[in-house]
């Protein structure tokens, strides 16, 4: 054997090295969700609201960075006319604009399935109130947020004490990547085969005060399986986020 086929097996044993490396630990973070899902199966046990409110007509989810929500004056009832109705003033002069005060830099939401700017967060017209709220806590009881499970959506809240920075890992890396980002490859995969509406491929935004979270909020999730993977993951990740801050 030749010294150049030497250093090629050589080569190709370290390529193949590192293959397993990376195969083996995967394996193992798969292992984990696994064993997270079963617990998370064996302890909770609910009803999501999409199927309290299968009765009332279906309706889009209301997406953070939708247009401006309508005066409030826009949506009240127009008044009954009456034969004696007064005759309406007479229309004011349009006045100078005037520099409105800029808004606290509060929370901004942060599209996560795209390249978006950052811009003001909206609260939605309706749809909240059709939410059923569901504890997140850690394997000691700790509380470490709410889940909102809506019709097509849910919203996780973080317990606003936690204070957790998204660039904490594994936020970004496990939850945000690999959880979600695993589900929008499988959408936009059955897109391509016809099997699914493109507009019903899973989306995200972060709700953010600075780089503190405050709100995950995801649409388009008409899976019990994901709702329950969700679930199991956030816990799970809001554990290791808080264990890299304290530690």
């Amino acid at each position: 054997m030749s010294e150049r086929e030497t250093e090629d097996l050589a080569e190709l044993k370290r390529s193949l090295e590192e293959k397993v490396s990376k195969l083996e630990k995967e394996l193992a973070l798969c292992r984990i969700n696994l064993r997270l899902i079963d617990e998370a199966l064996a302890k909770v046990s609910f009803r999501p609201a999409s199927r309290l409110v299968e009765a009332a007509p279906k309706e889009e989810y209301p997406q953070v960075q939708a247009a401006a929500m309508k005066p409030a004056a826009q949506e009240r009832p127009a008044a009954t006319a009456t034969a004696t109705a007064p005759a309406p003033a007479p229309a004011r002069p349009p006045e100078p604009a005037q520099a409105a005060a800029p808004p606290a830099p509060a929370a901004e939401p942060i599209t996560g399935t795209g390249a978006a700017r950052p811009q003001p967060a909206k609260e939605p017209e309706h749809g909240f109130e059709e939410e059923q709220p569901f504890p997140i806590k850690s394997k000691t009881g700790e509380d470490l947020g709410t889940i909102f499970v809506g019709r097509s959506w849910v919203r996780i809240v973080p317990a606003p004490d936690l204070h957790l920075n998204v660039r904490t890992p594994p936020f970004q890396t496990f939850f945000i990547d690999r959880v979600l980002g695993e589900m929008r490859r499988k959408d936009e995969m059955a897109v391509d085969a016809g099997s699914k509406d493109p507009m019903s491929i899973i989306e995200h935004n972060l709700v953010l005060d600075g780089e503190t979270l405050r709100e995950i909020r995801i649409s388009n999730l008409d899976d019990d399986s994901r709702l329950r993977e969700i679930r199991s993951s956030i816990r799970w990740t809001f554990e290791r986020m808080l264990e890299k801050t304290k530690g």
